[in-house]
């Protein structure tokens, strides 16, 4: 007789802390039909082995909010069930050391000051008196913080776990999961006490991720990295006075606290990253509270850099080394959302589980429960990893980050592993022209042109490469300029039905006639951006888009998600194999003039208009667009033919001017024109909260969040600033103030060349006044003056030249 299957709403893969924070978080918005399947104890992972860290001093807002978010869950389900979390309410200290360091705790200061964190920026003396047995000689400043600390990692799962089954979740322990497969608008999973159907799945598998992806079609980026941490014998010191705060310093790229009376240094080293069970094949599913063997080779510096700051630590004998595997990703952020696959979500490649696994677990429940989070999910969102992913990349990207943990996170800091992990035909050209690049998706994009060989200087304040930039942007605005843009989103879609589908999915009407575009954006169900794409109408059963690279693969699933049954609709994602040159400036036309048998004017090539033509002999989708601001044409081919292409346009523009354009410059005159880029689209707003209504018909049609769009009444408004600066920028994130008080936050900014400002937009929220506003930057308040368009062309003439 076949055994009955048992249904649940919510399967949730792994018991650490990241899963049962998970199943709380979900039981605590309502879906408490969940069962949470661990194969052995809870935390037998790598939870159980963790310090425990968790800090208030963070460089960025998202962080800063899921560990804030995650205190408070934590205190939460102590105060509910009895069940002690082991918190230490010690506080830290953050060190800085370099000049550089010294800008990033000013930094810090702003997400401090948005989130409401209490801290101080502090001097030497300061952190001598919160710890008189560290070592100040070389400190030039720190952050001080006062409501973080440390917790107990089985504790608090536990609790977490209490929590749930409190509120009629489950658990299984010692019940593997041993497979899935679809059946229906279900998954089964075949598990070692019988078969479960779920409607959602959630991976929170830890070190085993990769491997029960895999069940779901899904390679997860995720790798084990060993960590060390030491706990030295009994610190006679430390007797009879409060506990020590959380020591941070990047010189010995870890930490060191108090662990009851010892001392207790963490490591992460800087010079290698060892791995263990690599991808694909994943953890032993025998491993259970696994440990490794101590490296002292490969830590012995960083030890000895510690011992040095704190003295009191160094003679003293070592009575037990943790070494355990932390998963890790390769942009260090984790896994938290829609997975790509039908009702599968991730919650893992957590590298500090503890610190964010309560705030992971909000988000999580908040978007599969409510449809978004409250806070803005892109650098969590597991599908921003794309196709360029290999096994390869993420094993060695995720070694690479892993061993710049404790360098300063500077504005323009990137990662140099495995680069160019996408050679284009371009890439050799621009390289010999001085291209100085930046990563995007797995794409090299100029940042700017120098002499050949020139490296980049970072940091926070306006660099060498400036008047670079400058002499770029001022050249297109006064001549034009060509843009490598082929890390670019292209759709075609195709079919009977391809405009209806994009219809219903766009705030905006999709363009009724063949040949036009129009801007459009695509919501989700509660009024929120779920991304923003140009529509070329081709023919009426014809489509092309363009969007972000970074949306490719959660673009091209959300538009092929909202595919009817029995609609005729085909989509071709080009995003691998076709590229795209942006040529702009008022001499745009002249230059492809004379490249194509095609009349440019506008009144056969008007604005906002596309055509198929050939460019030097090479078909092309020609639309003519532009972020500069100026007269200009997006030019699309196959990736094949862009070397020429791009070839062709300097063979004739070089008589007219025309120079290679990089990407700060690029920003800069969109800045100028103030359009809206990823920064101000996020998905915790929608158009009416930034000044899109333009692009909202809502009459007499129907679109995804139109309902819910129309009756929010939005909470923010979008404002179009000028920093009174002349040697810093807004880069995003920072703290916007009215009087002192909190109002809001930039989203993104720069410097405007061409006419010398800096520049910036401003989330606030509605009614705050334009009068009176500043933002923090490196813990300075600046003023700023709104303007209400454009500082560049506002009447928008430029793009619609007939010259």
């Amino acid at each position: 007789m076949t055994e009955p299957v048992t249904t649940t709403r919510v399967a949730i893969i792994g018991g650490g802390i990241m899963g049962a924070a998970a199943q709380f978080q979900l039981a605590e918005n309502g879906w408490t039909d969940s069962i949470l399947f661990e194969k052995a104890e809870l935390t037998s992972g790598s939870t159980w082995h963790a310090a425990g860290q968790i800090a208030h001093a963070v460089g960025s807002r998202i962080a800063g909010w899921i560990n804030k978010t995650s205190i408070a869950t934590y205190k939460q389900v102590e105060a509910e069930t009895g069940q002690s979390i082991g918190w230490h309410e010690v506080g830290g200290f953050r060190i800085a050391t370099t000049d550089d360091e010294v800008d990033w705790m000013k930094s810090i200061m702003g997400v401090g000051r948005l989130l409401d964190l209490p801290m101080e920026l502090v001097g030497p003396e300061e952190v001598r008196k919160g710890n008189p047995f560290y070592k100040v000689d070389n400190v030039k400043a720190a952050v001080q913080t006062f409501q973080d600390g440390h917790i107990d990692p089985s504790g608090v799962t536990m609790a977490l776990a209490a929590a749930s089954r409190a509120r009629g979740a489950k658990i299984q322990r010692h019940n593997r999961v041993l497979g899935a497969s679809r059946r229906g608008d279900m998954w089964l999973l075949r598990t070692e006490k019988g078969d479960v159907a779920a409607q959602h799945v959630v991976i929170a598998a830890g070190s085993y991720a990769n491997q029960v992806g895999e069940w779901f079609g899904l390679r997860i980026p995720s790798v084990s990295c060993l960590h060390h941490y030491l706990v030295t014998d009994t610190v006679a010191e430390f007797a009879c006075r409060p506990e020590l705060p959380v020591m941070r310093d990047n010189s010995f790229g870890g930490y060191i606290r108090q662990e009851q009376q010892s001392g207790l240094i963490g490591i992460y080293e800087g010079h290698v990253c060892p791995t263990v069970w690599q991808m694909p094949e994943g953890a032993p599913w025998q491993a259970e509270n696994e440990l490794f063997e101590a490296d002292y080779e490969s830590i012995g510096d960083f030890l000895m850099i510690a011992l040095e700051k704190m003295p009191i630590l160094a003679e003293l004998g070592i009575k037990r080394v943790v070494r355990g595997a932390i998963t890790h990703t390769p942009d260090g952020g984790m896994l938290v959302g829609p997975s790509g696959a039908p009702n599968v979500w991730l919650s893992c490649g957590s590298s500090i589980g503890l610190a964010w696994g309560g705030g992971a677990g909000k988000v999580l429940a908040d978007w599969m429960v409510h449809g978004e989070a409250e806070i803005n999910t892109r650098s969590l969102d597991p599908r921003r990893y794309g196709a360029f992913a290999t096994d390869t990349y993420i094993v060695e990207r995720t070694k690479d980050e892993f061993m710049r943990r404790h360098d300063t996170p500077c504005p323009g800091k990137q990662f140099e592993s495995q680069r160019p992990v996408r050679r284009h035909p371009l890439y050799d050209r621009l390289a010999a022209k001085g291209a100085v690049f930046g990563e995007v998706a797995g794409w090299e994009r100029p940042r700017f042109f120098a002499e050949t060989g020139h490296v980049e200087k970072i940091g926070w304040g306006h660099q060498p490469w400036h008047a670079l930039a400058t002499e770029e942007a001022k050249a297109t605005r006064t001549r034009a300029g060509v843009i490598d843009l082929c890390a670019f989103a292209q759709f075609e879609i195709t079919g009977r039905d391809a405009g209806n589908l994009l219809d219903r999915l766009s705030a905006n009407r999709i363009p009724q006639k063949d040949g036009r575009i129009s801007l459009n954006h695509l919501l989700t169900p509660k009024g929120r951006f779920e991304t923003e794409i140009t529509v070329w109408r081709m023919a009426e059963d014809r489509y092309f888009t363009g969007s972000a690279i970074a949306r490719a693969s959660p673009d091209f699933e959300w538009i092929k998600s909202h595919i009817l049954p029995g609609e005729d609709v085909q989509m071709i994602n080009r995003s691998q194999n076709w590229g795209m040159l942006a040529l702009s400036g008022p001499v745009s036309r002249r230059i492809l003039a004379q490249l194509t048998d095609v009349d440019l004017g506008n009144a056969e090539f008007p604005w906002l208009s596309g055509q198929e033509l050939s460019v030097a002999g090479i078909p092309c989708y020609a639309l003519r667009v532009s972020f500069t601001g100026e007269l200009g044409w997006e030019l699309h081919a196959p990736l094949e033919h862009i070397g020429a292409l791009y070839d062709a346009l300097f063979a004739v523009g070089e008589a007219h001017g025309l120079v290679d354009l990089g990407s700060y410059a690029f920003n800069g005159l969109r800045m100028e024109k103030a359009y809206r880029a990823s920064g101000e689209l996020t998905t915790d707003v929608g158009p009416l909260d930034v000044g899109l209504e333009r692009f909202v018909v809502a009459e007499g049609r129907d679109f995804v969040g139109k309902q819910a769009l129309l009756d929010r009444e939005p909470q923010w408004q979008l404002l179009y600033a000028e920093l009174h600066s002349d040697d810093i920028d807004i880069h995003g994130g920072e703290p916007v103030l009215h009087n002192g008080q909190v109002v809001g936050l930039t989203t993104s900014g720069g410097f405007g060349y061409t006419i010398g400002k800096s520049l910036g937009w401003l989330f606030v929220r509605a009614g705050t006044p334009n009068e009176g506003l500043a933002v923090q930057i490196l813990n300075r308040e600046i003023p700023v003056t709104i303007h209400p368009d454009a500082l560049v062309d506002p009447q928008n003439q430029r793009p619609r030249s007939e010259e």
